[in-house]
């Protein structure tokens, strides 16, 4: 009886784990192969709705009132922009609200 068939059928599926495997280590690892993990500056943060983020950020201590570079496309037109700036592009009160009772000042 030949085996043969056995095996040729189950490569694929052995290889497909072996890859699945590799790619977890190195996540676990740190050096994810797909996507990269950048960090929110704050106004990014605020830009994107992330209330939570920008909770966090304010209480490790980022400046309400600094410029602080965004990517293209999150606050439109811009390279950088203060926090309040990019809470108010993205038309989010209570981010705003929140930026302001941290210290942000209204220009």
């Amino acid at each position: 009886m030949r085996r043969w068939p056995f095996f040729v059928a189950g490569a694929p599926l052995a290889v497909l784990m072996l890859a699945r495997t590799l790619l977890i280590a190195l996540s676990l690892a740190g050096r994810p192969l797909f996507w990269a993990i950048e960090p929110l500056t704050l106004a990014e943060a605020a830009a994107l709705r992330d209330g939570g983020e920008v909770a966090r950020l304010l209480a490790d201590g980022a400046d309400p009132n600094a410029r602080y570079p965004v990517r293209r496309g999150v606050v439109r037109g811009r390279t950088e922009a203060t926090p309040l700036e990019a809470a108010r592009a993205a038309r989010r009160p209570e981010i705003v609200q929140l930026l302001l009772e941290s210290g942000a000042r209204a220009n």
